[in-house]
């Protein structure tokens, strides 16, 4: 199955898109292969008392007693960093008839095109922690106007844009999420202070391991440089493999697929690369980040006592993030099938 059919099935299942499946001997061995599964549902839906006997017997998942409310003792505030369950589903686009794109405000375009994956400058404010001046709420709003503008106009989405062509355009930007880079976050008093890796550290303790003893990273400049900004970008959640490829060079070569200069895609430093982790974990309840990869970052390091500097990546594994080092990019090995990598973003002036 090749990319955009992929992500074409994915959107049908999120909306409740129909689509037949033309291989009918494919079709007649997926329906066997869930009849189980179906059948316990509508067991557990309609609580048939014979059905719930046959799930019984067959030590598959217990009927909950009639009228029993869901388990929700404990602590219901969510503490920064602490993602919570992830939602039952997901939602899709908004609800109604198809507008005329280009008629809308820039936050309903990005609402159609990103659907659940867009993230308001408000829930920005709430996962920071603290609240913006008026003034420069307006100056980052208007930001993110112009640059979802910039994206529209991109040859690649102009046809799409000007045909209404929704669906062309949710399936180009499925893999993307948009995301504001501010350097400051909340302390816990609600104060900005500044945003750095170990400011992140601090306010957002569940995406990260505790030790005992203090990390070999705490030692290092970078640990306290303040991250960039502010500004928006277009991050995405799909790595591009560095086994073969320097990172210099597949971020050219996805600047060229998106017809934009070099220097419009971004190589992340390491904090970049650990705030957007908890951006979109904090805003989506998931960690888009969390692949089999090394993300190489353009952060480097200088060892004790040694003349050459060394890479900075980072590991995402069921939200926890690990930081490395090593000179030169990581290896794929058999024991630690993680594919060396680099997240792209695209950074509009």
């Amino acid at each position: 199955m090749d990319r955009d059919t992929l992500i074409q099935a994915i959107l049908d299942l999120e909306n409740d898109r129909e689509s037949q499946i033309p291989d009918v001997d494919v079709a007649h061995e997926l329906a066997y292969h869930l009849k189980p599964d179906i059948d316990r549902l509508v067991g557990l839906r309609s609580r048939d008392p014979a059905m719930a006997a046959e799930i019984a017997a067959n030590g598959d998942t217990e009927l909950p007693p009639e009228g029993t409310a869901p388990d929700t003792e404990g602590n219901t505030e969510r503490r920064k960093g602490d993602r919570g369950t992830r939602r039952e589903r997901r939602s899709g686009a908004p609800d109604g008839p198809v507008p005329e794109l280009l008629s809308l405000p820039p936050k309903d375009q990005a609402r159609w095109i990103f659907m659940e994956r867009f993230i308001p400058l408000e829930k920005h404010e709430k996962i920071l922690g603290y609240e913006l001046e008026s003034e420069r709420f307006a100056e980052y709003q208007q930001s993110f106007d112009n640059l979802l503008k910039e994206l529209l106009q991109l040859p690649r989405m102009t046809e799409a844009a000007e045909s209404n062509d929704i669906p062309a355009l949710q399936r180009t930007f499925a893999s993307t999420v948009l995301i504001f880079r501010n350097p400051c976050i909340g302390d816990d008093a609600g104060k900005p202070i500044t945003c750095t890796l170990g400011s992140m550290r601090s306010q957002f303790p569940s995406y990260f391991y505790r030790k005992k003893k203090s990390s070999w990273f705490e030692k290092q400049d970078f640990y306290s440089e303040p991250l960039p900004g502010p500004r928006w970008v277009m991050a995405d959640v799909e790595y591009l493999n560095c086994t073969l490829r320097k990172p210099a060079s597949k971020l050219g070569n996805y600047a060229r697929e998106w017809h934009l200069p070099s220097e419009f895609v971004g190589h992340k430093t390491v904090a970049e690369d650990i705030y957007d982790r908890i951006i979109c974990g904090e805003a989506l309840e998931e960690d888009l980040f969390a692949n089999m990869c090394s993300s190489v970052t353009a952060t480097t390091y200088r060892g004790r006592g040694k003349t050459t500097r060394k890479l900075v990546f980072t590991v995402q594994k069921t939200h926890k993030i690990t930081i490395h080092g090593k000179p030169g990019v990581p290896h794929w090995r058999a024991t630690r099938r993680l594919w060396p990598a680099v997240y792209p973003a695209v950074q509009f002036p």
